[in-house]
């Protein structure tokens, strides 16, 4: 068994003696350096959101919306500055009924 063994590994150390180093053909690296370089001039594209005319408009409809909720919060406050501040407060928290103290004021 054990001549079998090194005559297996023998065989397959001898099969070793006749390989020879891998030769690349003529100008494989410059061709290879002359396709990586080239590959790597391509502009990258720009995405779509920085082209000017989206951010123009994007811009502008911020500003449209900003615009809508500022005149709208003026709007409704005019109609409620007429009206006492803490009055408003006390109607919000349903401290109107002033019981406890018309009562203390009976007596």
């Amino acid at each position: 068994m054990k001549t079998d063994y090194d005559k297996k590994t023998e065989e397959i150390l001898s099969s070793l003696d006749n390989i020879q180093k891998a030769v690349a053909p003529d100008f494989f690296y410059t061709r290879l350096k002359a396709r990586m370089e080239k590959e790597s001039e391509v502009p990258a594209a720009r995405p779509w959101v920085l082209r000017p005319v989206y951010t123009f408009a994007a811009l502008v409809i911020i500003l449209l919306i900003n615009a809508f909720v500022l005149f709208k919060e003026n709007s409704t406050n005019q109609t409620t500055t007429t009206v006492d501040p803490m009055q408003s407060i006390a109607a919000e928290y349903n401290l109107n009924d002033n019981s406890l103290y018309d009562i203390a004021q009976d007596k």
